[in-house]
């Protein structure tokens, strides 16, 4: 332990004279008192103090003094921490792109949503996570970036994926998880990888259990985050007018009723899609990963650090050491006996 001020040492010199001082007091008022002794018949009406409450009053007082005294000196202690440091992790983010995820039961709709939930979870993603990388997949998979550090690079593709308005038919989960294998199987660092799939659970191709079993096979652990709610919606033709009810849902944050087309089958009926979970979750129980469900997409940041820190391991501990002020701690006990102090005067 140090203090910063020493020089302020002689005012504990003060608690001698305050214990003397008490002393001369308690002295005189017992003399006092055997001099002038109250009638038997006033006894009733006098408030005489004993010595235990005087001895209190004293020890209170001493206490006050004393640890204003050591606030005032500025102490400070040598403490050491000891903080983990966790394995680095690499994130690949698999994110369905079909024309299905352009539903508006998620506002604005589910694919604007996962892609707001993935900027708000990497702009605070946690240290462990290194690299990301970025897997587009509809019908077949477009690898948007390998991994990286540069978040910017992430935030591009989300923000252009976003903005097309070319539609994506049908959806490929088995194509887009071999992609995912095939950024790790190329990526030269030893770093863990997460695998993460966000999606409306609708699958129309032919890999998926041949990958499925790829990655178990391999020990990749794939995550899966449903978003999606129960009922059957229409799915809106992406033009112009659709792009425009979405920025208008994104300006105020809310939902905003969309007056477009929707899209229709041969014979001119409405086609809508429905949010299918069995695939997601089966995904996840064969590769022991962990399935997670989005009704409002506003879930889906916390679900995306519930799977880091899942996956987070710790590899060492770091132990720093540094002077903290006691002060604090000791003002607090000079209130404390001040307001004792004063309840009995």
């Amino acid at each position: 332990m140090r203090f910063l001020r020493p020089d302020l040492m002689e005012l504990w010199l003060a608690l001698p004279v305050l214990a003397a001082v008490w002393t001369i007091h308690f002295v005189y008022t017992r003399m006092v008192r055997s001099e002038a002794a109250i009638a038997r018949r006033f006894k009733a009406l006098s408030r005489r103090t004993t010595w235990i409450r005087n001895a209190a009053v004293l020890v209170l007082a001493l206490i006050a003094g004393g640890a204003l005294v050591f606030a005032l000196v500025r102490p400070q202690a040598l403490i050491s921490q000891r903080t983990p440091e966790y394995d680095q992790q690499d994130l690949i983010i698999m994110l369905d792109h079909s024309i299905s995820m352009r539903a508006h039961d998620i506002s604005p709709t589910r694919f604007t949503r996962a892609t707001l939930e993935i900027k708000n979870f990497l702009h605070q993603k946690p240290d462990a996570i290194g690299r990301v990388a970025l897997v587009s997949f509809a019908d077949e998979p477009v690898v948007l970036s390998y991994l990286t550090y540069d978040l910017e690079d992430i935030f591009f593709y989300l923000d252009w994926a976003d903005d097309d308005v070319k539609p994506q038919y049908g959806t490929d989960v088995g194509a887009a998880l071999n992609s995912a294998m095939e950024i790790a199987q190329k990526d030269k660092q030893p770093t863990k990888k997460i695998f993460l799939l966000i999606s409306d659970g609708e699958d129309h191709g032919q890999e998926l259990d041949a990958a499925v079993a790829k990655a178990h096979s391999q020990g990749y652990r794939i995550y899966c985050i449903g978003i999606g709610s129960e009922k059957e919606v229409p799915i809106p033709e992406l033009d112009m007018e659709a792009k425009a009810a979405v920025a208008m849902a994104k300006l105020f944050q809310r939902t905003v009723p969309y007056g477009g087309k929707y899209l229709t089958d041969e014979n001119g009926a409405i086609v809508e899609t429905k949010f299918e979970e069995s695939t997601l979750r089966s995904i996840a129980e064969t590769t022991g990963g962990q399935y997670a469900r989005s009704m409002t997409g506003k879930e889906m940041t916390q679900a995306i650090v519930n799977v880091v820190n899942r996956e987070r391991r710790i590899a060492s501990w770091k132990t720093s050491a540094g002077l903290s002020d006691l002060y604090p701690f000791s003002l607090a006990l000079a209130c404390v006996a001040s307001a004792a102090l004063w309840l009995l005067l």
